[in-house]
């Protein structure tokens, strides 16, 4: 199998977007300026991180000496991960701020997260609003592009998860405008520069958070916008900035997991991204490798290699490993399933979707050596370590 993959990184050719040139290295690994429409380097310089940086400690400045005046100093979207959970403790403990935490409960949270909330919530004494009334568009907006991602270039979780995150956003920042909150923060790692670095523009908080799709009137109502921004809330002036600190202050991974695990915030082995990520993602995961034979976080990881090419060995056995239990959807099963069934749909449905898109797609031959690649390699063991 490793005469397919680059022999630099860890995407194998025909990857959606990938080819290996005759020395066996993808165009990503031949060329630092590459991109395609799933992945691109996002390359911030020195001056625009000291001038991001500057701004933020402007804005701790500021909230430290209002701080007094109002009940909340920021609010913070909450979900329950390593990074939201690592930064509430830093607003809170590190800065002495208020912040308001605020989760949107899509309908898929994994019980994990929510568990690393509860422990979180009862050692730092905040108040937390927990919005799901919204749960129905969410359902309605995954079901929409389970069945309506027809592209032959993109990865549906590519756009799942930007029109997920919108609407995640949008409510937030419709919370921070109801109480009159001039902040909100979310904690996007350094590494999550796919749209915005730093700072959301007001001009996309205005302009881009509400799709199209969402005014046809065969799926949507009334009761669905009402989760995105107005046109009284935008011209009201009273826009909140929407900030992600993680994009300028020290960040290390291990150093986030070692603090939320050693204050107890989150249990041991809870911190994992695999487990708190939502149920969708494990859904787009199954959908991404059956219909083009990778996932979107293959691009991800293979920009890890190329920054640490001692870590090549790890991620290429990881996409060994998780490979085929993707594919025969054992990895994360029950909660695919649990996602199917929750819009609607069965599993056996979804399959007979994917193999119609397969077999419209002129790649179509390409993407099935890949999956054959991978699961002809499936090893017993493996399996059994992986689905337990």
């Amino acid at each position: 199998m490793i005469e397919h993959i680059c022999k630099k990184c860890i995407l194998p050719h025909g990857f959606l977007g990938v080819s290996l040139g005759s020395e066996g290295l993808c165009e990503f690994c031949t060329d630092p300026d590459h991109k395609n429409v799933n992945w691109s380097r996002t390359a911030i310089d020195q001056e625009r991180r000291n001038q991001a940086l500057t701004d933020w400690k402007l804005v701790v400045e500021k909230m430290q000496i209002e701080h007094e005046k109002c009940s909340y100093d920021c609010i913070l979207g909450y979900s329950g991960g390593k990074d939201s959970t690592a930064l509430l403790d830093y607003l809170v403990n590190d800065l002495g701020l208020t912040p308001l935490a605020v989760t949107t409960d899509t309908g898929f949270m994994t019980e994990i997260a929510k568990d690393n909330m509860k422990d979180t919530l009862a050692q730092i004494n905040v108040d937390h609003v927990l919005i799901e009334d919204c749960i129905s568009t969410f359902t309605k907006l995954y079901k929409w592009h389970f069945f309506n991602h027809n592209s032959k270039e993109t990865f549906l979780a590519r756009g799942i998860c930007d029109y997920c995150s919108d609407l995640i956003h949008s409510i937030v920042v419709k919370e921070a405008i109801k109480q009159e909150i001039p902040y909100v923060l979310f904690g996007y790692s350094p590494a999550q520069i796919f749209r915005y670095f730093y700072e959301m523009p007001q001009e996309e908080v205005i302009e881009a958070w509400k799709p199209e799709l969402i005014f046809d009137e065969l799926i949507f109502d009334e009761s669905d916008h009402k989760w995105y921004l107005n046109d009284g809330e935008i011209n009201s002036g009273i826009l909140p900035r929407v900030l992600l600190p993680y994009h300028v202050i020290p960040y290390r991974e291990q150093d986030i997991i070692k603090l939320v695990e050693s204050k107890n915030y989150i249990k041991k082995g809870h911190a994992d991204p695999l487990l708190t990520n939502c149920n969708v993602v494990h859904a787009a995961t199954f959908y991404d490798f059956n219909r083009y034979g990778g996932i979107l976080y293959a691009y991800q990881y293979a920009e890890l290699v190329r920054q640490n090419p001692e870590s090549r060995k790890k991620w290429l056995r990881t996409l060994k490993m998780s490979a085929p239990l993707i594919l025969e959807n054992n990895f994360k099963r029950k909660e695919v399933n649990l996602f199917f069934s929750q819009i609607g749909v069965t599993q056996e449905e979804m399959q007979e979707h994917i193999q119609e898109q397969l077999e419209q797609d002129p790649n179509k031959k390409r993407i099935l050596n890949i999956i054959a690649m991978f699961q002809k390699k499936r090893k017993t063991r493996q399996v059994a370590v992986l689905t337990q």
